[in-house]
Parts: structure tokens; sequence; C-alpha cells
């Protein structure tokens, strides 16, 4: 008999019974192949179609309430023809086995039962009469045994899922459990290896008999061994209890970590599965950890979904998976969840780029918006004003914001953050003018068109750069001995004095004064005019450029720069009410409401 794949297409509207059948995938399957049931395309409520091959590694991410969750639930009723749909609107099921491949894969994995002159089949959720026999369920019965092929691990079962089970008897019963799998001592070494390298302590399935199977945290080593004992020796085991915790009695991260690990590496018949925030209860390096384990130990023959809010699973699995990974950026626009992938040339770019692997940049997929700033301070300073209710208004802001270590990395940042539908924000110094291709990659990165950008960008650094220094290179000479005059022979150099020769060297460039001063050093007339016109076409893109020059332009009495210039403002500064501060609340406050304006904008539209 051939092999047969079918790919049924399953609408919200067609749980009455009929499917349509889009015909016969190319694929060719050998006859051996273990019968399995995949999503070959997902349709979201924003009409996004999104093609998935049976083993793609799927990863939901979002702000809270974005339908991450909820999509999840739904592809498993879709998988079992029951529920209702409001994020997933249509799917793709890909089929692939035969009706003899299929009843081997049933009469294996199922209890068959005979009451009287009928037969029945009892598994996981399901208890399906075959009076028929088990052929006639394949293909298009097939649902009836969903639980078989789609596994959803619940949050909320998370923490018990590794509790202490019920015995069984290898040699008359099936397995029921992950946990009687770790029977095969290889399955339970490499789950100890992974648990080991979380918590420092093996994770040990206790064969010491009796009606209940349990996991144990502790060294599964035994020190010195007796000739001819081995890990089934009663001597093992008394050794054992006393050098070990029952996993139940441990906190709720390695109980939680257990449970998905072993729905991982504990071989088991789905070949979908749906994991639901896979770092509940996980602190950051555990949680990157297991998204590495995710990656790397998931079902060789499964595809795999998950939702998460964990930029530390995300990174885990991107370092493993980047070539069969899907990002999916989720958010909801009133009755609509808005669909974003990102390219797979750019999930690429994350894994290998040293700065997006250990920024926080991926953070800002959780977040409704990012704001990216040259330095550390500048995102100090400008997180502390938006933090105001006098700046952000009504509600507090849901928003990161993210230092790219100087302005050329900016671009990167901004592309790809873009490129997932989260809204971007730039704040950049008023220098940026003077590097035409770092603008140009702003500009690019956020969408505008550099060809209305640059004429105008141009004109005024050109305007300033011909404008030359405010002083003559013998009026510099004469400042800096001026502030040598009063330096003491004796002693180290002293810092104020440096800094006042620092300010005078600055002050020989054009550039400089205007860092220094901000828009105020602009040549006048034409030149000012541009630089307005331009400043309205960046703030529309989401480029903001300091109108006082840089970030210390906000309070010039401090005379510091960065981390001194912040501790000092922060220590003596009112930063809700000083006068002082008025420009820096209201650049930030702008900057706030311009981006909830388009937002509330774009939500108008939809």
């Amino acid at each position: 008999m051939p092999n047969d794949t079918r790919c049924i297409n399953r609408t919200a509207n067609s749980l009455s019974g009929t499917e349509h059948e889009d015909g016969e995938s190319s694929e060719t399957v050998p006859m051996d192949e273990t019968p399995s049931i995949t999503f070959e395309s997902i349709t979201f409520s924003d009409g996004t179609v999104i093609d998935l091959e049976p083993t793609d590694v799927v990863v939901l991410v979002g702000p809270n309430n974005a339908g991450k969750s909820l999509a999840l639930r739904e592809l498993e009723s879709y998988v079992g023809r029951s529920g209702d749909y409001k994020v997933v609107t249509s799917a793709n099921m890909r089929q692939v086995g035969t009706p003899g491949t299929f009843k081997e894969f049933i009469t294996k994995h199922t209890q068959i039962e005979r009451r009287g002159d009928s037969l029945s089949v009892r598994g996981a959720g399901f208890s399906v009469g075959i009076g028929g026999g088990l052929e006639q369920f394949w293909p298009d019965q097939v649902w009836h045994f969903s639980s078989l092929f789609c596994t959803r691990i619940l949050t909320e079962q998370r923490i018990s899922d590794s509790n202490a089970i019920d015995s069984f008897d290898p040699l008359h019963e099936l397995p029921s459990h992950p946990i009687h799998r770790m029977l095969d001592d290889r399955i339970e070494r490499r789950i100890s290896q992974y648990f080991r390298r979380a918590f420092g302590e093996d994770l040990i399935l206790y064969r010491g008999g009796g009606t209940k199977a349990q996991l144990l945290v502790g060294e599964r080593k035994m020190p010195r061994r007796a000739k001819g004992e081995d890990r089934a020796s009663a001597t093992y085991w008394e050794w054992l209890q006393p050098s070990t915790v029952s996993l139940e009695h441990e906190g709720d991260g390695m109980r939680s970590f257990a449970s998905v690990v072993l729905h991982l590496l504990a071989p088991t018949t789905p070949s979908i599965l749906l994991l639901d925030e896979p770092e509940a209860f996980l602190h950051p390096p555990q949680a990157r950890l297991l998204g590495e384990i995710i990656a790397m130990e998931r079902p060789s023959r499964a595809q795999l979904i998950v939702a998460t809010h964990s930029p530390e699973v995300l990174h885990g699995l991107i370092n493993v998976a980047s070539d069969h990974l899907q990002i999916l950026r989720m958010r909801r626009e009133g009755n609509i969840n808005r669909i974003r992938k990102l390219e797979k040339g750019l999930v690429r770019q994350l894994s290998e780029d040293p700065l997006m692997t250990y920024s926080n940049v991926l953070s800002g997929v959780f977040h409704e918006r990012v704001i990216i700033c040259e330095s550390d301070a500048d995102c100090m300073f400008y997180s502390s004003i938006l933090n105001l209710p006098d700046v952000y208004g009504e509600q507090q802001p849901d928003v990161l914001f993210v230092h790219a270590s100087g302005k050329h990395r900016m671009a990167s940042l901004a592309r790809i953050l873009s490129a997932l539908d989260v809204p971007v924000n730039v704040i950049v110094d008023i220098d940026v003018l003077r590097e035409e291709n770092v603008l140009e990659a702003l500009t690019t990165a956020l969408g505008g068109d550099w060809a209305t950008i640059q004429p105008r960008a141009r004109s005024v650094r050109l305007a300033i750069e011909q404008a030359g220094p405010n002083k003559t290179a013998g009026d510099i000479v004469s400042e800096i001995k001026e502030v040598l005059s009063v330096v003491p022979s004796g002693g180290a150099f002293p810092t104020s004095r440096q800094t006042e020769i620092q300010r005078i060297l600055r002050s020989s460039s054009p550039w400089d004064a205007v860092k220094e001063s901000g828009e105020a050093a602009i040549p006048r007339g034409q030149p000012t005019q541009q630089f307005h016109e331009l400043m309205e076409t960046c703030k529309a893109l989401g480029l903001w450029i300091v109108p006082v020059g840089e970030l210390e332009g906000f309070c010039r009495p401090i005379g510091r720069k960065g981390p001194t210039w912040l501790q000092r403002v922060v220590e003596e500064h009112d930063l809700a009410e000083d006068d002082e501060l008025e420009d820096a609340r209201q650049f930030v406050r702008e900057i706030w409401h311009s981006g909830s304006a388009k937002a509330d904008a774009t939500d108008d539209s939809g």
C-alpha cells in the first residue's frame, strides 16, 4: 500500500465534521514512517499565514495579554476538533502515514480492551470503540486520538507533573507517564545531566520498589562500590536514601524544570508539542539553559510551538536552533491579534552578533515599546524622567530602554526590533548629523526614506562645518596657558583643571560647539530652518535628535559627563520640579506621547 500523506484544512466553522482535503503533499515518506500529524500552515486573526515544516520550532513572543497562551490552547483544539477560536482562525494539518502504520502505532501505544463482541481503545484522554477496525480512522477520523499526536504542557500543572506516580509493570503494561520511561537508564542519565547543569545535583528515579515511582534529588554515584554492587542492589538504595531528597520536597523551580525536561527527553508519541511559559519558576540562567535544552532535545519527529515571556529562553533557543526557528511576535489590537515574523536571516544575525546575544535588546519583544539610547547613562536618565506621572500621563509605561554603546550599533538594534513589529524610538545626540552613514542607517532601519532626509541633513552639516571654529589656535593656547598658570607645581594634576582643558579643546571644533550648545550653535537663517524641518521629519520616524546637543545639555551647571553627571543630577535635583530640567521633561514627554498617538492611530485604522 503506498504511503498516505494528507493535508486537512480546518476552520473555526468546520467542527461539525466536514473537512476540506487540499491535496496530497509532494513529500515522500518511507513505508515504515511513524504516523504523525503536524501543522502545515496556521492563519491568525489578522490574516497572517505562517507556513511550517514538520520539525520547526516556533516561538510566540510579545507583551502580556497578546494571546500567546490562548493560541496554544486553540492549536491543541484544532488537532482534536473542539473549541472556539479567536486567535487562530484556520490551520492546515499535515498527516503522514498509512492505515497500516496507524494501526501498528495505536496497538503499540494504547490499551485495546474487549467487552463482549466489541473492542475499544483506551489512552490518555480518550476511549474509542473500534468495531470496524483501526484502519477506518486514518486519516479522516484520527482526531479521536488527538492526545496521542499533540501534547500541551500546561503551566498550571508544571509543578505537579514531576510528582510521584503509580508504578507500572513493564512486562504487561504500557508506560503512561514520562517518569515510567526513565526506567531506560540512558534516558535517566541524560535528564540527570541537564538537571545537574541547572542545579548542581542529580535527578534520580527511585528503583527500590513500592507502589510509587518517584524522583529523588542528590548524588547518584556511590563513592565506593563493592564488587557486584550496581544500581539495582539493595546496598545502593540503602546508601542513596539518606543522601537524597524527594523532588516533591524541593523548590518550584526544580520541579518545573524537571517536568519540562521529562516531556522533552522521555520518548513519547506526540508529533506536536505545545509548551507554555517554560521559564515559569526559574531564574534567568536556568531559563536560558532550558531554552537550549528545548532546542536540542525536542523529539526529532516533533513540531514544537513555545509561548514565552522570557528573553533568556528566547536566547537559548536562538543559540541552538537558529536554522529551524520561527519567531512570531504577537500584539493585540482590539479583537485582532497582530502577527509579525522575524526573517530567518535576522534570526541568524541574532545568533551570531555578540551585542545581540549579551545585551537586553531581545527583552524588547515583550514590551509595548523600546527606546534605544547611546549609553547606559542616557537610558537611566531618560527612563527616570519618563517615570514621572506628569511626563507619562495616565497609564504607567510598558517600555524598555536599551543602550547601544554608541551610535554605530543603534540601527542594527532598531532594525531587529522593527522587523518584529516592536514600536521603536531612538534618541541620539546632535552630532549624528556629522556622520551621514549613521544617520542614513537609522533612517532606513526606522522605515524612512533617506532621499527625503539627506538634502536637509547635508545642508545643515555643511553650514556647521563652514562656520568653522569659534576660536583660533592662538585663542585655545592662551586659554590653556591661563588654566596651567594656576596649577600647583607639587602633587597630582587637579582633576578640575583636566576637565577645564578638555572643555577648551572641545570648543575648537564646530561640532563640539554644537554638541555643547545644541541648536543654539547652528548658524541662523536657512540652516536653522532646515534643522527644524529635519527634526520634524525624523520625529515622525521615531528618531529624536537631542535639541540641547547631548544628555548633559539638559543640566549644564553640573559640568561633568556620563555616570558622574547622572549621579549628581539625581542626588542634587528634583527630577519632577526642578526648573533646570524642564527641557528634559518636555523632550521625553513629547517622545512618549508622540509614540502613543501613532499607536492610537494604528488601532483606529485597524
